[in-house]
């Protein structure tokens, strides 16, 4: 597994980005907005390269999929 990134939140002009590494442990890297792609949002997953900060929409769909899976699961605990 390489390093997953995730745009947490916004802080005024700041993106604090949530990086689980290889090892799964996690801290936080922050950016100033104008390092991201202008359509960054919250929850999407970010690759970093030479030419700065892209959201991958593939593992942003995917992750955001998994994701309304697991709530569906969770809502429907415990109902017949």
């Amino acid at each position: 597994m390489q390093e997953l990134c995730v745009l947490d939140r916004w802080e005024g002009n700041t993106a604090v980005i949530e990086v689980t590494d290889e090892a799964d442990l996690t801290h936080w890297q922050r950016a100033n907005r104008g390092e991201l792609p202008a359509e960054a949002r919250e929850g999407d997953v970010l690759t970093r390269s030479g030419q700065g900060w892209q959201v991958d929409r593939e593992a942003t769909a995917a992750r955001r999929e998994k994701m309304a899976r697991r709530l569906a699961r969770l809502k429907n605990r415990g109902n017949p």
